[in-house]
C-alpha cells in the first residue's frame, strides 16, 4: 500500500510538480494551498507525512505545524519545505517539532531521499514499540501460566480421588481433601484476580493509536453493532451525532467500549422502549458520548465485582478505554433510564473551516 503525504504550499507550480514526481516514485499525495484547507484534508484522510511550506497566505506554516502537533500528538512526521533558509528560521521549525527542513530551491531526488528516510525511521520506532509491547503480553502470560499449572493439577487430582470413592465411609478423610480441593480453588482464584489487574493495567498503560478523526463514523459503527439486537426485540435505536465533529480518539478501541455499552443498554431495556447514542461537542472542547437506556434499574448495571456479568465487564472495559484516552466516566439514573457519560478531550473541531 503506497504511503499518504500532504503537501502544503501556495504556489501552484511548485504543489503541481512535487505531486507529480512523489506520485511517480510511489507516495499518494494530497495537494493543498493552506493551512486550513490542510488541516480540513489531514481531518477526512490522516497522511503518513506533512511536507508544508512556511510563507502562505492566512495561516503560515509554523501555526499550521503547531496545530497539527496539537491535533496528533506529534503523531505524524513533518518536514518543512520553504525559501525561508536563515538560521533562525531552521532553529524555531525543528524546535518547534519538524522532523526536517528542507530549503527551496532543491532537487526532488534529495526529497525523495528525505521522505524515504524520515517515514523508515518512524516505521522502525514504531515496531519497536510494538514488539516491546508484545513481549510484555508474552511474560505476562507466561507467569500466569507457570503460576497456575500447579493448583490446577493438585485440584484435579483431589478432585478425581473423591470421586473414585476410596475412603468408603471415612468422612475425615473425604473431609480433607475437599479441604485441599477448596484451597486450590482459592489459589486459582486468587491468580486469576491478579491477571485482571495486570491486564487492566496493561491496557490502561498501553499507548492507544490516537488520531484525529471524525466521531460520527465511530458513533455509527456501534450503533450497527446493537442494531438488529435492537430490532429483535423492539427498540428504536436512536443516534444523534454532527458530522463535522472531530476527536483525537483511537477509533477502534472506543468503538468498542461504546458498541458493548449500547449493546448492555439495548439488552436491559425493555421491548417497545428507546435508547440513545449521542456525541456532542463539550464547553471545555473536547467530546462528550451518551448512552440512554429505555428504563431500568441501576442495580442491573452495576453487579457485584464478585458475580461479573455483561452489564458490569461493558462498564469496565468502557473505564478503562476512557482512562487510557485521559477522558472521564460517569453514570446516573433519572426517571428510571440509566445514562453513561464518556468525556474524551479533544479540541480539533475549533480549527477546521476556521480562518486565520
Amino acid at each position: 500500500m503506497s504511503r499518504h503525504i500532504l503537501l502544503v504550499d501556495d504556489e501552484p507550480q511548485l504543489l503541481f510538480s512535487v505531486r507529480e514526481y512523489l506520485g511517480r516514485v510511489g507516495y499518494d499525495v494530497t495537494a493543498v494551498e493552506g493551512g486550513t484547507e490542510a488541516l480540513a484534508a489531514m481531518m477526512a484522510s490522516p497522511p503518513d507525512l506533512i511536507i508544508s511550506d512556511i510563507m502562505m497566505e492566512g495561516m503560515d506554516g509554523f501555526e499550521f505545524q503547531k496545530r497539527v502537533q496539537a491535533l496528533t500528538d506529534a503523531g505524524i512526521p513533518f518536514i518543512f519545505l520553504t525559501a525561508k533558509g536563515d538560521l533562525r528560521d531552521r532553529v524555531n521549525g525543528l524546535r518547534g517539532g519538524a522532523d526536517d527542513y528542507i530549503v527551496k530551491p532543491f532537487e526532488p531526488e534529495e526529497l525523495e531521499a528525505r521522505v524515504a528516510s524520515l517515514l523508515s525511521r518512524v516505521k522502525r520506532t514504531r515496531e519497536e514499540g510494538q514488539r516491546e509491547l508484545e513481549s510484555l503480553r508474552a511474560r505476562i502470560v507466561a507467569e500466569i501460566s507457570t503460576q497456575v499449572r500447579a493448583p490446577i493439577v493438585d485440584l484435579a487430582a483431589h478432585l478425581k480421588l473423591l470421586l473414585s470413592e476410596r475412603f468408603g465411609d471415612d468422612a475425615e478423610t473425604q473431609a480433607r481433601f475437599l479441604r485441599r480441593a477448596v484451597a486450590d480453588a482459592d489459589i486459582l482464584d486468587a491468580l486469576v484476580q491478579n491477571l485482571s489487574h495486570i491486564a487492566a493495567e496493561t491496557i490502561d498503560e498501553m499507548p492507544l493509536h490516537l488520531e484525529a478523526i471524525r466521531v460520527a463514523p465511530v458513533v455509527r459503527s456501534a450503533a450497527a453493532c446493537a442494531a438488529r439486537q435492537a430490532a429483535s426485540r423492539g427498540i428504536d435505536l436512536l443516534v444523534a451525532c454532527g458530522g463535522l465533529l472531530s476527536a483525537r480518539i483511537d477509533a477502534g478501541a472506543l468503538g468498542k467500549a461504546l458498541s458493548g455499552l449500547l449493546e448492555t443498554a439495548v439488552a436491559l431495556s425493555p421491548p417497545g422502549s428507546a435508547v440513545r447514542i449521542a456525541a456532542v461537542r463539550a464547553h471545555d472542547g473536547g467530546v462528550e458520548f451518551t448512552i440512554t437506556d429505555g428504563g431500568c434499574d441501576l442495580s442491573e448495571w452495576e453487579a457485584d465485582p464478585s458475580e461479573p456479568t455483561d452489564a458490569s465487564a461493558a462498564l469496565d472495559v468502557a473505564r478503562r478505554v476512557v482512562r487510557a484516552h485521559g477522558g472521564e466516566f460517569a453514570t446516573r439514573l433519572q426517571d428510571r433510564r440509566h445514562t453513561t457519560v464518556i468525556w474524551v478531550p479533544g479540541r480539533v473541531a475549533k480549527h477546521i473551516g476556521r480562518r486565520s
